[in-house]
C-alpha cells in the first residue's frame, strides 16, 4: 500500500510542555517550540498487482522540535506500554490541550519527536481557525 502526502498547512506552537502519564502518574518531561503539520494523505491499494485509486484522509502531526528542554530522562525508543503523551501549547494565539497524542517518530538529527494528533474536532479546528 502506498501513500502520497501534501502538507496543507503548518502552524507554528510555542511555550510548550510535553507531558507523559505512565502508571497512574502524570510526568512533564520536556518544554519546547513546534510546529502542527496537517497533511493529506490518499492511500493506494494494490488490486490484483496494480494500483489503484484510494481514500483520501487527514492527518495531523504534533512535531516537538527546536529548543526542547528535557525535564526528566525518557528513552523515546521504548515508548509501548502504557504510556500515554499530551501537549500543551500557544496556538494559533489561544493555548491549546492536545491530549492522546501518539507517538510516530523521532530524528535526531533535527532534534525532532513527532506525535500523531488522533483528535479530529480539534484538527478541524486547526484547519479553519
Amino acid at each position: 500500500m502506498g501513500k502520497a502526502g501534501e502538507i496543507i498547512k503548518v502552524i507554528p506552537a510555542d511555550d510548550g510542555e510535553l507531558y507523559m502519564t505512565s502508571g497512574g502518574r502524570r510526568y512533564c518531561i520536556a518544554r519546547f517550540s513546534g510546529r502542527v503539520e496537517i497533511e493529506e494523505k490518499q492511500a493506494q491499494v494494490a488490486v490484483l498487482g496494480t494500483l489503484q485509486k484510494g481514500t483520501k484522509r487527514i492527518y495531523a502531526s504534533f512535531i516537538v522540535c527546536g529548543d526542547i528542554d528535557f525535564q526528566k530522562g525518557f528513552d523515546f525508543d521504548s515508548v509501548h506500554g502504557g504510556r500515554v503523551f499530551e501537549a500543551r501549547a500557544g496556538v494559533c494565539g489561544e493555548k491549546l490541550a492536545f491530549a492522546g497524542l501518539r507517538f510516530e517518530d523521532s530524528d535526531p538529527l533535527q532534534n525532532e519527536l513527532i506525535f500523531e494528533i488522533p483528535d479530529l474536532e480539534l484538527i478541524q479546528k486547526l484547519l479553519t481557525g
